[in-house]
């Protein structure tokens, strides 16, 4: 598996890739570019930033909200696999809080994406969910992840203007893309991926 990360960061440009062992959890950590190159795991987390150059993030998802996070003036980003618990958890908010601890970069600074995901019309979920969201929930009901992560981004400051969203939904959009509530556990995983591009020699 970690021979298709290296390939990646080949064919995009990037001196490396990392990946995590993604929990559905919050955790963020920094990632930092390895010595000696090629593709590495970093343990268990849900988000990764950083500041270094030629170092690819990236996450899989099949139904989860890819999160891509970028500072307009190129010296961080971050990438997020946001599923409900993570979502409802705060993972979007610990991505934002490293990104300013860590990296200096204030929220209003960034640009946020949320990549395709399920929609909310293909997305019924259960009390214990919608009570993970605040929500005083009595029966099933659908949620838009991406909606909730776009209110909770402008909450903590992001610009609106700067909240961008896909509209592909993974289980019935306009052309096939992996979902584990379509295909259950033989589902495949998309890659989502972000660097920060190395300076141009010369």
């Amino acid at each position: 598996m970690l021979g298709r990360y290296e390939s990646l960061a080949r064919a995009t440009g990037m001196c490396s890739s990392v990946v995590a062992r993604q929990v559905h959890g919050t955790r963020v950590v920094v990632a930092e570019l390895p010595s000696k190159g090629g593709a590495r795991v970093i343990g268990e987390a849900d988000g990764m930033v950083t500041e270094a150059k030629g170092l690819l993030l990236v996450v899989t998802a099949a139904d989860c909200v890819p999160v891509f996070m970028v500072d307009v003036e190129g010296r961080g980003i971050g990438m997020l696999h946001a599923g409900w618990r993570g979502s409802a958890g705060g993972i979007l908010e610990a991505g934002l809080l490293l990104l300013e601890r860590a990296l200096g970069i204030d929220p209003s600074r960034l640009v946020i994406y949320l990549g395709p995901a399920i929609c909310r019309s293909c997305y019924e979920v259960g009390v214990e969910v919608q009570r993970a969201f605040g929500r005083d929930a009595t029966r099933p009901a659908c949620l838009d992840l991406r909606s909730e992560l776009a209110r909770q981004a402008r909450g903590a400051g992001v610009a609106s203007s700067r909240v961008l969203r896909s509209d592909w939904c993974t289980r019935c959009g306009p052309v096939p893309l992996h979902s584990h509530r379509a295909q259950g556990e033989q589902a495949g995983r998309m890659a989502a991926f972000l660097g920060l591009a190395n300076a141009p020699a010369g």
